[in-house]
């Protein structure tokens, strides 16, 4: 058996190619480090180093050890540091609100990663309203949540996770449904299928606010508070609809997505928190966003 205290000296030598600066970094004299080398030498009973004046030049046995012995040496540290982790020992319940958008989008991948990274924690997901998703963290009554846009709460920290974009959900039997893509003034004159401007106001404000600037002549000739009504309303009258569609949704039999080249319109979909919170769980959870999502600074929105 090789200790690991000659494993590391074993390879700070060969990456100052110097004993006295070998020796100097780990604090021991050059005596000292040289009896450790001698001891993994006769261990593995191989010459590690060619000795010249002042260098030493590794042999092929020596780069093979560092290869593997780098590795495990970096796996020996992953684990010191997880198990030393005031996370590790994580476990209870964790409530996160989700809505209906975000539900099939980036927030599908988090989880799967939260569950496999702390599996003693019961995570249970309530699905709602992005505006009733906010409401609930700020009060306290979920630890977490992902929802839409905008976000305007001094008392949340924000994270935003992705940006869904806008497009038409057309029945196949639609005249337009064999186009790869639309233009706003194709919807002139249309009636259109369209999520509850009351339950989802995030989605429809801006969609509405957009079509009265073109000045289109659109009506609303269904909508309902679930997207599975709307797109079945849309199959059996060979209707046309415009939604934000996440990439895990799965549209049923019977409808076909088509880009909007003119429709410049996103939702925006964040991951929120209380500021005040002092749950390990709900840490642990920003900060698995946070990581995954380095690029996406937190956004700081003030209160209206």
């Amino acid at each position: 058996m090789i200790n690991i205290s000659h494993i590391y000296a074993f390879l700070e030598l060969l990456e100052k190619r110097n004993f006295n600066a070998a020796a100097e970094s780990l604090h021991l004299t050059q005596s000292g480090l040289s009896r450790k080398i001698n001891a993994i030498e006769e261990r593995v009973d191989q010459r590690l180093f060619e000795r010249t004046t002042r260098l030493v030049r590794p042999t092929r046995a020596a780069l093979t050890l560092a290869r593997h012995w780098t590795e495990a040496i970096a796996h020996y540290q992953a684990g010191l540091a997880e198990i030393s982790s005031p996370d590790f020992d994580l476990s209870g319940p964790f409530l996160v609100g989700v809505s209906a958008t975000s539900r099939y989008g980036e927030w599908q991948n988090l989880s799967d990663m939260f569950v496999k990274a702390f599996p003693t924690v019961t995570v249970r997901i309530e699905t709602m309203p992005s505006q009733d998703v906010a409401f609930c963290v700020r009060n306290g009554d979920l630890d977490v949540g992902f929802c839409g846009g905008p976000i305007a709460d001094e008392k949340l920290g924000v994270v935003r996770i992705e940006q869904i974009r806008y497009r038409a959900l057309l029945s196949e039997q639609h005249p337009l449904a064999s186009r790869q893509s639309l233009q706003l003034k194709d919807l002139q004159g249309a009636s259109v299928s369209l999520v509850s401007a009351k339950t989802w106001p995030r989605v429809r404000e801006p969609l509405d606010a957009l079509l009265a600037r073109h000045g289109l002549q659109v009506s609303v000739g269904y909508e309902s508070n679930f997207l599975d009504l709307v797109l079945k309303h849309i199959i059996e009258h060979g209707g046309i609809g415009i939604h934000p569609v996440a990439k895990n949704y799965l549209l049923p039999r019977g409808v076909v997505l088509a880009g909007m080249a003119d429709l410049d319109l996103v939702l925006e979909n964040f991951c929120i928190w209380r500021k005040s919170a002092t749950s390990p769980v709900v840490r642990s959870m920003v900060n698995l966003v946070r990581r995954q999502f380095a690029d996406a600074p937190d956004t700081e929105t003030p209160a209206r």
